[in-house]
């Protein structure tokens, strides 16, 4: 199996995972969709990218492995979807570059997504690396997924369900000033 491979198979898989349940039709699964990473101001007081809801590569926008998404109206005649988790894909073994360049893209799509969980899954292996957590700015969340059994889709849905409502409270958070009494980071060796 290669990346691709890998990443539609995951996509597919969580596709089915996800639809059960209380999530059932309420988020997509996208691949290799563009999320906007830089918003600037032109000369004229107009807003760079013009088009938010149809994000494209090269106009600020990076493309994501796999992205979680609730569809919206916004009234644009096009479907728009607002982003709530990004999962980048590795098969076999990931780098210290690859950490080093999408935990950076993290950071980059969480300035204009503030509330957007970040993950990385690598399949093909049984542990996430060290050089992870020394590398590591932008993730939120790592799983190691050494074959696709049901086994570990459910442990990863769990995690990315948990990420989905770690999302949602979060834009909760940003639109409506919520207040919160304890934040907490966890790590699992399961």
């Amino acid at each position: 199996m290669n990346e691709i491979q890998f990443r539609r198979k995951l996509a597919k898989s969580l596709r089915e995972e996800l639809s059960r349940g209380e999530l059932k039709d309420k988020y997509t699964i996208k691949e290799g969709e563009n999320l906007i990473y830089k918003v600037i101001i032109d000369g004229g007081l107009n807003y760079r990218p013009d088009s938010p809801w149809d994000p494209r590569r090269g106009d600020y926008a990076f493309q994501v492995d796999i992205l979680i998404a609730r569809e919206i109206s916004n009234g644009n005649a096009e479907k728009s979807y607002l982003p709530f988790v990004v999962i980048e894909t590795k098969y076999g073994s990931f780098s210290t570059h690859d950490v080093l360049i999408y935990s950076t893209k993290a950071l980059k799509h969480k300035e204009i997504y503030p509330y957007i969980r970040y993950g990385f899954v690598v399949g093909g292996i049984d542990e996430i690396y060290n050089k992870f957590f020394t590398h590591n700015v932008g993730f939120d969340f790592a799983f190691a997924m050494k074959r696709m059994r049901k086994s570990e889709l459910k442990k990863l849905s769990a995690v990315i369900q948990e990420q989905l409502s770690v999302a949602e409270f979060l834009l909760d958070i940003f639109q409506n000033k919520k207040k919160v009494k304890i934040f907490n980071s966890t790590i699992k060796n399961e």
